[in-house]
């Protein structure tokens, strides 16, 4: 195997070294591998709903034979897939990286020309059309994010028009890996082209734009061809937020229509706006005195500096001073806008008119953090304890505003970002750790901007191995919903089968053991077994031979034919029960009463009858259609489902291992919720897997969960909390029904910091315009 050596790599480019193009092309890498086998793990989880949909709509026994078989053969190679598609992500993107003829070679292989397909086969080329498809969706789809993306892997591979290789986590890559590992499917081309439409679905369709948009975040904060803006729009998200806020506010900066500032401008289009919407440029009422940027009051820069150390570090003394109307608790507290106070205390002294703006700007931007809704307030009041050193922060260095990258801003945001799922007291973990990185800049910051690269690297592998340990438990979770699915899916199928039996003209305690006993039987082996097998339809047999057995029989030859019937029939009825808890006494009760009707039957003198004994030759139930007779046995006592014998049958599937679901509930509906076609619906619709919502329960309190699936068989809404754990699961209407009644909310986990420029530079704007 041929292993590319990224530390080799030696082209060199302006103002980017080879280390570190190696090393954004190592995380570019690791992205998407890391994205894509958890978004193929998610699709993995559907085929095997998905292949039992078309089995139950299927047109004839061979087709659903078909699905069946594939449904058994993909649990079994699922764990190949998805390592295989791994493996040949990892191939794909090395292959692209030696650029040796070979990849030529092998692009050819992958993608026929149309005057060659005549040489493929039929099958490969069915599945080479299916990857071409996929791959002209995402070149359409994910213009806005590919179109940059490339130059920028171009740039990275000193080969800015790829012209010696593909992008190589480009889409064409990406979709002949997943060809690649559906290679051992065979269970046909038609369902190797199933799993393919249902990793286009679910793969190309909902995670590459996502990806791309990743990457291209990740290579501008590494300063990677930064000036190839644009505008990205999100439907339906409340990510979505104003690219060009800032160009458009400044009115006069030199940016194109729909370019939001770059990494320089930021700051200048703040200090633009804020002398444009208040006379002398300072809200704050900051004092200016002495030369821009000369730092300050309390014997000058690095007095007034020591100062805000001390308040960072809790002096009580300076606050006992006067500080505004500053208290020792509200500066530890972080629920208050300590900035405000400090712009209206003494201790401002002569600021320079640059560093009044600092101050002010961060003291806005904590107006808008500590009125966050969107994290919750115990959170909120740790994050605001870092007001003032993320104002040294912006004083010491003003690529803070501007430079997403910057490590004190990525912390900032990394904690905003882990604290939107965080539901109080039962996530203690998550609230010890911010504490701790708050606490370690409250008292190590002084002016060594470094300390906060230290504590983000810390954090984000803190946070990588909170999702890890989380995946296995929502993978547990989305098991469980689609257990819950497929039992009642078999619920209802077998439901259908006793009640079709139940509508003929039988007594009511063979009615009550078809709806209590026998019905759980059928249960078992439609999951156990399935539809197909022998023995499910050896059961269904079994009970239209105990109907038929309950007709009249009009003929010799009816009656003779029901006593040679009746010991396999009573040996068949007595297997089934060992598999369902019906007491040995209900049976033997059920087999006496069973005994003394058929010897009715028996004994019965025959009517003359015409052609009686036709219907009786058949082994299928002779069905009442005169509507009269339906119509008593419908207003005849009715039977009811036995409950307990229901929950022991599913108990024991359960216990087996034949189903996981987490709790057993017996209803097959979700209560009535009425189904309105509004923006609401819209709007959950337009969820996506990884958004957060905060539902208000019923005791008042309010709970965040993560989106973390959605069933392709009944559309239901899985949620989890940041453990992992199932949270709660929703149908389309019934989110739809608690977003209109505002029990729900749709949280806007977008990087915080970005929020609130975008949102200082949106009010700015209106206070000048007004």
């Amino acid at each position: 195997m041929n292993i590319v050596q990224l530390n080799e790599f030696e082209k060199a480019r302006k103002g980017l070294s080879s280390q570190e193009a190696v090393g954004l092309l190592r995380e570019c890498r690791e992205v998407t591998l890391r994205q894509l086998s958890a978004a193929l793990v998610r699709m993995m989880g559907k085929v095997d709903d998905a292949l039992f949909e078309l089995a139950e709509k299927a047109e004839n026994n061979t087709v659903q034979s078909l699905y069946f078989d594939a449904m058994r053969e993909v649990r079994l190679k699922r764990a190949s897939m998805e390592i295989g598609f791994k493996a040949q992500l990892m191939e794909g993107f090395n292959r692209e990286i030696r650029k040796e003829s070979e990849s030529a070679d092998t692009a050819k292989t992958a993608s026929p020309r149309m005057n060659e397909m005549d040489l493929v086969e039929h099958d490969a080329l069915e599945e080479t059309l299916a990857v071409a498809n996929m791959v002209s969706k995402v070149d359409v789809g994910c213009k806005e994010e590919l179109g940059p993306l490339n130059r920028r892997i171009g740039y990275l591979l000193n080969d800015p028009d790829l012209a010696r290789a593909k992008n190589p986590i480009g889409p064409e890559v990406i979709c002949n890996a997943f060809r690649e590992a559906c290679g051992d499917v065979e269970s046909g081309i038609k369902v190797k082209l199933i799993i393919m439409k249902l990793f286009d679905r679910y793969v190309v369709s909902e995670e590459m734009l996502p990806l791309y948009r990743e990457i291209n975040r990740l290579l501008i904060e590494r300063s990677v061809l930064p000036e190839l803006r644009h505008e990205v729009k999100r439907a339906n998200s409340p990510r979505a937020r104003p690219q060009n806020a800032a160009a458009s506010a400044a009115g006069g900066a030199n940016t194109t229509e729909g370019a939001a500032p770059s990494d320089e401008d930021v700051f200048a289009t703040l200090q633009q706006l804020m002398f444009r919407a208040v006379p002398g440029g300072v809200p704050g009422g900051i004092v200016l005195g002495g030369p821009a940027g000369n730092g300050m009051g309390m014997g000058g820069g690095a007095g007034f500096m020591q100062t805000l150390t001390q308040l960072q570090q809790g002096n009580s003394e300076l606050v006992a001073g006067g500080i505004g109307n500053l208290s020792n608790v509200d500066l530890m507290s972080g629920s208050v806008n300590v900035i405000r106070n400090i712009q209206s205390s003494a201790i401002v002294g002569n600021v320079g008119a640059a560093d009044g703006m600092i101050i002010d700007v961060v003291a806005m931007l904590f107006d808008y953090i500590l009125d966050d809704t969107d994290i919750p307030p115990a959170m909120k009041a740790l994050i605001g304890r870092l007001q003032i050193p993320m104002l040294k922060v912006g004083m010491l260095d003003k690529s803070f505003f501007s430079r997403k990258a910057h490590p004190a801003r990525r912390l900032l945001n990394l904690l905003a970002e882990a604290a939107v799922g965080w539901n109080g007291e039962q996530d203690q973990a998550l609230y010890k750790k911010v504490e701790s990185v708050v606490q370690r800049v409250s008292i190590e910051f002084e002016s060594d901007v470094s300390l906060f690269g230290t504590l983000l690297e810390d954090f984000e592998d803190f946070m990588s191995k909170e999702r890890q340990k989380a995946a296995h438990l929502e993978e547990q979770s989305a098991r469980m919903v689609q257990g819950k699915e497929r039992l009642r899916l078999a619920k209802q199928r077998v439901r259908i089968e006793a009640e079709r039996r139940c509508q003929t003209a039988i007594p009511k305690f063979v009615r009550q053991f078809l709806v209590s006993y026998w019905q759980n039987l059928l249960l078992v082996t439609f999951i156990k077994e399935g539809e197909e097998s022998i023995a499910w339809k050896r059961n269904l047999t079994t009970m239209d031979n105990l109907v038929w057995s309950l007709q009249p029989k009009t003929t010799a030859l009816e009656r003779d034919r029901l006593v040679k019937l009746l010991p396999s029939l009573l040996r068949l009825l007595r297997e089934g029960m060992s598999l369902v808890s019906m007491r040995e006494d209900d049976f033997q009760a059920f087999l006496e009463q069973l005994a003394s009707t058929h010897a009715a039957i028996v004994n019965a003198v025959p009517r003359e009858t015409g052609a009686a004994g036709v219907a009786g030759d058949t082994a299928m139930p002779l069905l009442v259609d005169d509507p009269l007779t339906v119509l008593a046995v419908e207003d005849g006592e009715p039977v009811q489902e036995d409950r307990i014998v229901t929950t022991a049958t599913i108990h024991r599937l359960v216990e087996t291992g034949d189903i996981d679901v987490e709790e057993i509930t017996l209803g097959d509906e979700d209560p009535a919720v009425q189904q309105i076609e509004d923006e609401f619906i819209e709007r959950v619709r337009g969820l996506q897997q990884g958004m957060w919502v905060e539902f208000t329960q019923d005791d008042g309190n309010n709970l965040r969960a993560k989106l973390t699936w959605i069933s392709p068989v009944t559309g239901v809404y899985l949620f989890t909390n940041r453990q992992g754990l199932k949270a709660c699961d929703k149908t389309l209407h019934g989110l739809a029904a608690e977003l209109r009644r505002g029990n729900a909310r749709v949280l806007d986990d977008a990087p915080l910091f970005d929020r609130a420029v975008n949102s200082l530079i949106d009010g700015l704007r209106k206070q000048a315009a007004g």
